[in-house]
């Protein structure tokens, strides 16, 4: 009777441990991708090459281009840079005309505006690895005490199979 029921607690712990490992590998498959997906918006351009090399992030790349689209066309009072944008522009038509001038102008507004949008926006990723960052201390507490008393279990088994065998004491 006394090993059904270690058996039983041994199979419950095995199992739990198993979903407990399965949840740390998903965090860290998790913490893998945002470091990929934030190692390519760095730079505040993303590339198509950037997005197919990296499919698990698809959801995150379409968030982030509507969401630096909206940054770009909010005015600055309402958290995006459309103002700024706006009088840096003519600003620089009444400084110089040519197309030449104001083409290499609004790229470098292009590639400041999306350099600070990415700046914003990794603010939130270091939110969200944060909080994986406690959901895994979390489950490793967790594993700790379940390995633990995985072991006890065992040795409690050990221990009754030890007491439940006869012993030999020889000839006499």
């Amino acid at each position: 009777m006394g090993y059904a029921l270690f058996a039983n607690r041994k199979i419950y712990y095995t199992h739990l441990i198993f979903t407990l490992q399965s949840k740390l590998d998903n965090i860290m498959m998790q913490k893998q991708s945002m470091l990929n997906f934030s190692a390519n918006i760095a730079d505040g351009k993303i590339t198509v090459e950037e997005i197919a090399s990296d499919p698990t992030n698809f959801n995150n790349y379409s968030e982030y281009l509507a969401g630096a689209d909206a940054y770009i066309n909010k005015a600055d009072d309402e958290g995006g840079a459309a103002t700024s944008i706006g009088e840096i522009g003519a600003l620089a038509q009444e400084q110089n005309n040519s197309e030449e001038y104001l083409a290499a102008i609004a790229e470098m507004l292009n590639q400041s505006v999306n350099e600070e949008y990415a700046k914003q926006y990794n603010k939130k990723l270091e939110a969200l690895e944060n909080q994986l960052e406690m959901q895994q201390k979390k489950i490793e507490t967790q594993l700790t005490a379940a390995q633990q008393e995985l072991q006890a279990v065992e040795q409690a088994e050990a221990k009754a199979i030890e007491n439940a065998t006869p012993k030999y004491s020889g000839v006499g």
